[in-house]
């Protein structure tokens, strides 16, 4: 089948000093090259559990993705460890244009995620989803290791109109390699590596202390951000 790139040209939580630390941000330019260069069939979707995550708005007139009009992406917050089992989240839908390179912001979410700790838990994991494809999981907040990671690119596989997949992509392009970690995890809590999973694995991280910092200084350096591209081809082959 020929292959189509997407080319260039996020639900709100429950009710929400200047930056000096070494996170070295890169230009929108930079990173749209870096992901139009992924190769699709490198796209694994996670298929290892519930199917209620799966992500589709009956609102709109399509649930197959068709260029130019509204698809809806799905990101899921809750407590690190097996999302297999029975367990609490958060859900935020966005309803993306496909064929746009978008970003979406989870206002207020360093605030009520990562200083409340509505999970209770020792990691904060997150995932998107579109129909029935999921995402690996990755790590928002480490309690142990007073990491954040709040910078995030789902790459949106699509054949015909169906996602076939989504892949994180090098969440490393926004710092410098010394604040780059292995930040991917499989549905029942375990590490996933790049080898297994044929996509990057790693991610950039803030400190607690920069982000309570930053928080305070009235910015939202800290708060979830998801980047999303697309590739592949739409309900009409486009």
């Amino acid at each position: 089948m020929p292959h189509h790139s997407f080319h260039d040209p996020t639900n709100k939580l429950n009710n929400s000093t200047e930056h000096k630390s070494s996170i070295m941000f890169s230009s929108i330019h930079r990173l749209l090259s870096l992901l139009l260069s992924i190769i699709p069939a490198l796209i694994h979707a996670q298929n290892s559990t519930s199917s209620s995550y799966s992500c589709i708005d009956p609102s709109l007139p399509h649930s197959t993705v068709f260029k130019g009009q509204e698809t809806t992406i799905c990101l899921y917050a809750g407590p690190g460890g097996d999302w297999n089992s029975d367990i609490s989240y958060k859900r935020f839908p966005v309803n993306l244009v496909a064929d746009e390179f978008s970003s979406y912001k989870i206002p207020g979410s360093f605030k009520d995620i990562v200083q409340s700790n509505p999970f209770g838990s020792e990691a904060t994991h997150i995932f998107t989803s579109s129909q029935s494809s999921l995402s690996f999981l990755r790590r928002y907040y480490d309690t142990t290791t007073q990491h954040l990671y709040p910078y995030l690119t789902a790459i949106i596989d699509v054949r015909d109109g169906v996602v076939t997949g989504i892949a994180w992509d090098d969440a490393c392009i926004f710092c410098q390699r010394s604040r780059c970690a292995a930040n991917t995890y499989n549905f029942d809590g375990s590490a996933a590596t790049a080898e297994q999973i044929s996509q990057p694995a790693d991610g950039c991280y803030f400190t607690r202390d920069e982000c309570v910092a930053l928080h305070a200084g009235g910015t939202d350096d800290c708060d979830l951000k998801l980047y999303v591209v697309w590739t592949g081809t739409d309900a009409q082959g486009k």
